[in-house]
């Protein structure tokens, strides 16, 4: 379960980097932590959207859902949803309700248990810069947008900050999000490699969710790495010759 995300970077940057315009420019505004157990949004992407910057509330629902999100999820949550449940053929994955999209973030948090204790890390690219998780989103007669994360099975360096789940959020790459978005790849066709080699975990402390409000805009407390376990994904991956394919 991954239930909370980042996205620090300013309105200016994300339309920069992905070359489109938010649709409601004066809603978004940067958050450290966006807490989906709470009713919170998104930016995102969809494929009939592709010059667009739509708001999306985190947690995908049926398009004919009236009641309270917050009901719904307590029930079924739909914040992530695994990559094997898409090809069952739920109703979050009817075509004709149902859209792929990019979900842009500056990082998601994860969970590691060592010896009994909880460790959690911001997985993040070092440059600050906004990325794209895989996801899908609807629009439900009321109009508004909801969207869910897809995850598919962990790697073995995903595994190094994670593991408490076997799951992980799948990032695309820059040069394969057209691809994603215009249904020309599966999630198993996407560079998963190419990814993580532009991520970094970044220890976060414990108290650190306790006391940061989930709409604030500070900076993110981080505690010293000597505290924690390796967190760096490229020192994982090329000095631990971690192989990526698992």
């Amino acid at each position: 379960m991954f239930n909370k995300l980042s996205i620090r970077a300013d309105r200016q940057q994300i339309e920069e980097t992905y070359e489109a315009l938010f649709q409601f420019p004066d809603i978004y505004k940067p958050k450290e932590i966006i807490n989906g157990l709470e009713e919170s949004t998104v930016p995102i992407i969809t494929s009939k959207q592709q010059d667009t910057i739509a708001t999306s509330i985190w947690g995908i629902l049926p398009k004919k859902f009236q009641g309270d999100w917050s009901v719904f999820q307590k029930h079924v949550n739909t914040l992530t949803i695994p990559f094997a449940s898409l090809q069952t053929k739920p109703w979050y994955a009817h075509t004709d309700d149902t859209d792929r999209c990019l979900l842009i973030v500056t990082g998601f948090f994860t969970t590691f248990i060592s010896d009994g204790e909880l460790l959690f890390f911001h997985i993040t690219q070092e440059s600050g810069e906004p990325f794209s998780l895989a996801g899908i989103s609807n629009e439900l007669e009321d109009g508004f947008k909801t969207s869910a994360i897809i995850t598919d099975n962990a790697n073995s360096t995903f595994a190094e900050v994670h593991n408490i789940g076997d799951q992980m959020p799948i990032i695309v790459p820059s040069y394969q999000q057209n691809a994603w978005l215009d249904h020309k790849i599966t999630i198993r066709e996407i560079d998963t490699d190419a990814a993580t080699y532009i991520l970094k975990a970044e220890p976060v402390s414990e108290d650190f969710f306790d006391t940061m409000e989930s709409t604030s805009y500070e900076n993110l407390s981080v505690s010293d790495r000597e505290d924690f376990l390796p967190t760096t994904l490229h020192d994982l991956l090329f000095s631990n010759s971690i192989n990526l394919s698992n």
